[in-house]
């Protein structure tokens, strides 16, 4: 059995500018989710720590429903996962949002128990933790200046591969 195409139909120019601009828009959402870049959700932070092969990790503490998480990722955290400079730091999320995540000692919590657990009451709030899963440093919580969002994170990250406490803001 043979199927043919009707070619023939009549088109209208409004259809085929909607559907042009349709195929734009589609290719601009993609080259923009992936240029931008994202941070890989954490779910077994106790794998990643064993894994880690002695990496300090930086957890940002998220909500689907915040925008400001969304910014910190896409304009910094993101790009930071892909910058040769801190290959040796595993960057990730947890999610706030119902979500289970076993916890650097092994124990399974919701995303938002271990958020409370580790002090986390704002999102987006960034924390390092050394090689040993232990926190360090003072977390970053919200987006307190643009300016110096990446140098505040990038503090915290050189605290987790030094194992320091950070006593800067």
């Amino acid at each position: 059995m043979t199927m043919t195409l009707n070619t023939n139909l009549p088109r209208s120019p409004f259809a085929s500018m909607l559907l042009r601009s349709g195929a734009l828009l589609v290719g601009m959402l993609l080259a923009t989710a992936v240029a931008a870049g994202g941070v890989e959700r954490a779910t077994d932070l106790q794998a990643l720590n064993t894994q880690g092969d002695g990496k300090a990790t930086v957890i940002m503490f998220a909500s689907s429903s915040c925008p400001y998480c969304d910014r910190a990722e896409q304009r910094y955290l993101g790009p930071m996962t892909a910058d040769p400079a801190l290959e040796g730091v595993n960057i990730r999320k947890v999610m706030l949002d119902r979500e289970e995540v076993r916890d650097f000692d092994g124990t399974t919590k919701l995303g938002s128990e271990l958020g409370r657990a580790y002090g986390v009451r704002v999102v987006p709030t960034i924390m390092a933790f050394d090689a040993e899963g232990q926190p360090v440093g003072r977390p970053l919580v919200g987006i307190p200046n643009e300016q110096l969002y990446r140098s505040q994170i990038r503090v915290r990250i050189d605290a987790a591969r030094n194992g320091a406490r950070d006593t800067s803001s």
